[in-house]
């Protein structure tokens, strides 16, 4: 089955990163599995196979969803009847992913990587761009124009031009003149996906942010966007997030806080609470000072 998935249209409409993740799945299926046959499988087995991954729900729910799809094709091609993974429901997923980098840790970062190492450069690549690692990783000179990088994500295919922050100019200026992809490695090769990954939770740890990651910084991204009022489409543009559901939720975070610390101020006294109560005595204050 595994070879005709390979060689069907359906796999080749697949993006490549997909089918990257596809094929980890698939090949794992076929080491352990291969020998046995698509039209007897029914439902049991494929909640055994979910359940013993229960610690790892994400991948467990990964493992369903490939196989549904998996078996979607088998039954176009009336290797069988019906798909026993449908109907399977995704475990909860307790946490809300990789986590924010707040801003005491991006502080400790860049205090411990300089502009200039390739971690910093790396770091400023993800935070000043708002896009995940795959997306930074192919950066390179023939994607700046003018003042802006220019992006076509690896996900989604969303083509964006995304104006260059200071901070990364900064670090962009310091890549060699003849060097064309920004990050590589010591090598001087480009970074595959999981030498990118280990080399930069390496870096987090030496700058005593071990728990953060890459994607956690695309992330704080788009909450600094949030906060400083941006609104989703603004967000989206800089992003590339195709709805606003993801974005809603730092945009909710930010409306939250504000309208808390309205509430309180109404029923506060410290000067703090006064000046968010009274927006025209915190702009005579602004003018006074």
């Amino acid at each position: 089955m595994a070879i005709a998935i390979y060689g069907s249209a359906e796999w080749k409409q697949l993006r490549k990163p997909t089918q990257a993740t596809y094929r980890g799945i698939i090949e794992r299926l076929r080491t352990e599995y291969g020998g046995q046959s698509v039209r007897g499988l029914q439902t049991q087995p494929i909640l055994k196979m979910r359940d013993r991954k229960a610690g790892f729900p994400t991948a467990a729910n990964n493992l369903v969803k490939i196989m549904r799809w998996m078996l979607a094709f088998a039954v176009a091609r009336q290797w069988r009847m019906d798909n026993p993974a449908t109907g399977i429901s995704p475990l909860k997923i307790p946490s809300g992913g990789f986590p924010v980098w707040n801003e005491a840790d991006i502080a400790k970062f860049e205090a411990h990587w300089p502009v200039g190492s390739r971690e910093r450069l790396a770091f400023d690549l993800l935070l000043y761009t708002a896009q995940g690692s795959g997306d930074v990783r192919q950066m390179g000179r023939q994607h700046v124009q003018g003042r802006a990088i220019l992006v076509q994500q690896e996900k989604t295919e969303a083509c964006l031009e995304i104006p260059i922050h200071p901070r990364l100019k900064a670090s962009l200026d310091t890549v060699p003149a003849g060097q064309m992809l920004f990050l590589v490695t010591q090598s001087q090769v480009g970074f595959t996906a999981g030498g990118f990954g280990n080399w930069f939770r390496g870096a987090c740890r030496a700058a005593g942010t071990p728990d953060r990651s890459a994607h956690g910084l695309r992330k704080s991204a788009t909450t600094r966007l949030a906060d400083a009022g941006c609104t989703e489409a603004q967000i989206n543009a800089v992003t590339g997030h195709q709805t606003s559901k993801e974005v809603e939720r730092y945009t909710k975070a930010r409306d939250q806080r504000l309208l808390a610390e309205a509430a309180f101020a109404m029923i506060g006294g410290t000067q703090r609470e006064q000046t968010l109560a009274n927006p025209a005595g915190k702009l005579a204050n602004r003018i006074n000072n």
